[in-house]
């Protein structure tokens, strides 16, 4: 199961040619203006070309000191509570979101919240701001921190929508195949 969706992920490689950096610090970048992240060439290391993954981050103890870089499809939202979790497009909570290995999790045992403190972050990354990248990869850094009473991710201070990727609707045999 582990090497299916290290696969999966180096299948993204082609794709990340389309995505867009989302940088928090200072003014927001012109529109239209992209920048190519370097290649994502596998997992496990929190760093931007070897992220961690959903399950590293529930499943590990990583120090809640060093930001790290985390991929993980948006399925929803939790307000004020796990138990209380929303896997719809059309949540209306902003102040965090859900992450999960799976773009189809409706699961909160599956998934990592993430606490989006800022107006900015919340434009940037919430549901109610981005319905139409809903079940879309998300690649964020942040603290890897206690959050709404499990571990999740805080202090987000840069994030990647790998747009243009649907996993929702493409089977995982045909992700080679994709040309955007």
């Amino acid at each position: 199961m582990l090497s299916r969706r290290r696969i999966s992920l180096l299948l993204l490689c082609p794709l990340l040619a389309c995505c867009q950096k989302t940088d928090l610090v200072g003014e927001p970048a012109e529109a239209g203006a992209t920048e190519v992240p370097e290649t994502i060439v596998g997992t496990g290391m929190g760093s931007r070309s070897m992220p961690f993954t959903v399950t590293d981050v529930w499943r590990c103890d990583l120090a809640d000191d060093v930001p790290v870089w985390v991929v993980g499809y948006v399925v929803g939202t939790a307000p004020r509570a796990m138990g209380n979790a929303v896997f719809a497009a059309d949540a209306d909570n902003q102040s965090n979101i859900l992450l999960a290995a799976d773009s189809l999790c409706s699961d909160a045992e599956l998934c990592i919240p993430v606490e989006l403190a800022s107006v900015k972050n919340r434009e940037l990354f919430s549901l109610p701001s981005n319905v139409r990248l809903f079940r879309h990869c998300l690649l964020l850094k942040a603290f890897p921190r206690k959050y709404l009473n499990r571990k999740g991710l805080r202090n987000v201070s840069e994030g990647l929508w790998l747009d243009g990727f649907d996993i929702a609707s493409i089977a995982p045999s045909e992700w080679g195949t994709i040309s955007l």
